[in-house]
């Protein structure tokens, strides 16, 4: 049994520290450079799939490498880290996919992401598996893929969960409806919430509740986070911590938030435990180099918010 099967780019992060944020024509000192043998893996999906491996649960990934020397090594590395990879797709004689993140001095990035054997894939996807799965998480990825995922998990009558993102490739406007009616719980930052309720013509976030989506998790950064169920919003406050490096962090928060749905907590401890998670992601450089155990996360979140 899974406990979750989650889909989305995978991504190698080249990540820079930059003088400031480069306007067009412009140009920006890169103030370090990364050790190209130590490239963090990424990609929102696997994130999650990872952090909730850490923290002792079963998941699999169902995303597309290439059969290049980075993809035999995030195959190698998922391995290792527990991850059922009978859903992972090596395409043959395709790159993997890569970002290229540009950190300024306030924490905001740039990112230019090449997809790779990702977008290269045009086929009809056949998920295995899906009667022992209990949540599917769809996170930024190929339209094309992510599509055929959200059908078939409905069709096995496996609940969604969906991480989005502001990508406009992979979530063009019309196809926002499609996520957000098949989807039981929805995470999302402030410009995504913009884009959503842009796109839906929705006047607020309650208004997005309905028989199928039962909650929605609203991220705030630093300012911490709002979910609204149940008729009611409930904030919980971020974790302060000295932070390094923001990229993931909203991804350690899903890790966090989907253990507490999975262990049957309530909203706001389940929120609780995503800000315990992401506080350990942003003390380090990369998404999953500083992923914590459940021992990690328990004694954090006491330190924090008292016995869970």
């Amino acid at each position: 049994m899974l406990d979750v099967l989650a889909t989305g780019y995978p991504s190698f992060d080249t990540i820079f520290p930059v003088s400031r944020s480069a306007a067009v024509g412009e140009t920006a000192l890169i103030q370090a450079l990364p050790d190209d043998g130590q490239i963090p893996f990424g990609g929102c999906g696997a994130n999650v799939a990872v952090g909730l491996s850490r923290l002792g649960f079963r998941t699999g990934l169902a995303m597309i490498l290439g059969d290049d020397a980075l993809g035999n090594s995030y195959c190698d590395y998922l391995g290792q880290q527990n991850i059922d990879q009978s859903n992972v797709i090596c395409m043959p004689g395709e790159q993997s996919s890569r970002s290229y993140l540009f950190r300024n001095p306030d924490g905001e990035y740039q990112n230019f992401f090449f997809a790779g054997a990702a977008d290269a894939w045009n086929g009809d996807l056949t998920l295995h598996g899906l009667e022992q799965v209990r949540y599917g998480l769809v996170t930024v990825g190929p339209l094309h893929y992510n599509r055929q995922f959200v059908e078939q998990c409905a069709s096995a009558n496996v609940p969604i969960i969906w991480q989005m993102k502001p990508d406009i490739q992979a979530y063009p406007p019309e196809s926002l409806s499609l996520f957000l009616q098949a989807s039981e719980i929805i995470l999302m930052n402030r410009f995504e919430a913009d884009l959503l309720l842009t796109a839906t013509g929705a006047r607020s976030l309650s208004d997005l509740l309905r028989s199928k989506t039962q909650v929605i998790v609203l991220t705030r950064g630093a300012d911490g986070v709002t979910v609204y169920a149940d008729g009611e919003q409930v904030a919980v406050p971020a974790i302060q911590t000295h932070v390094v490096d923001t990229t993931g962090a909203g991804d350690g928060f899903t890790s966090g938030f989907i253990a507490g749905v999975l262990q049957g907590r309530d909203h706001e401890t389940s929120a609780r435990l995503g800000a315990a998670v992401a506080s350990f992601v942003v003390e380090k450089i990369g998404c999953q180099t500083n992923l914590p155990t459940w021992e990690d996360v328990l004694k954090r979140y006491e330190e924090n918010f008292g016995s869970l």
